[in-house]
């Protein structure tokens, strides 16, 4: 981690020639707060819309609102642009787009979506979707670089945003 890194001070990781992290990296905590954020956005929703509606709302959100490019909101779920926090690519260090966003946010979206399936679904979100999101929580606090699995996946990392950003 480079918590007091300036943009120019980006390191090359040897091994794998990829850039370290430059700026502050959030607490895993910070980050399970903006994730909570982003979920109880979706159990609003899911109250005032109806149910199939909210439902394909809820799994695209979840997917892609890391992806969006427009105004301030840059790579940022509802929970992230709250807390500060923006989703990055390791490899380009700019603000992720919509293929990070699917790919990082997949094992959360594959919960969401198995939840919406009445009993098959429910069973596979208890052996399949609980069990991924804890990797997913577990990793986070485990991994140097605070990454999540769906983070490995699409080699994204999140990091406050710059104040001249």
């Amino acid at each position: 981690m480079n918590d007091g890194a300036n943009e120019e001070d980006i390191e090359l990781d040897s091994s794998m020639m990829v850039p370290k992290p430059v700026g502050m990296l959030p607490s895993p905590t910070t980050r399970i707060a903006a994730k909570f954020v982003d979920i109880l956005f979706l159990f609003v929703l899911g109250r005032l819309l109806p149910v199939l509606l909210a439902a394909v709302l809820g799994v695209l959100y979840i997917m892609l609102a890391d992806g969006f490019q427009r105004g301030t909101w840059r790579s940022q779920s509802l929970g992230k642009k709250l807390f500060g926090i923006r989703v990055y690519s390791r490899i380009s260090q700019e603000p992720a787009g919509f293929r990070e966003s699917m790919i990082r946010n997949s094992p959360f979206g594959f919960a969401v979506f198995f939840g919406m399936i009445a009993i098959w679904g429910w069973i596979l979100l208890i052996f399949i979707g609980i069990p991924l999101i804890l990797i997913e929580i577990f990793l986070l606090f485990r991994v140097e670089t605070r990454q999540r699995l769906g983070d490995v996946m699409a080699d994204t990392e999140i990091r406050f945003v710059n104040q001249e950003e």
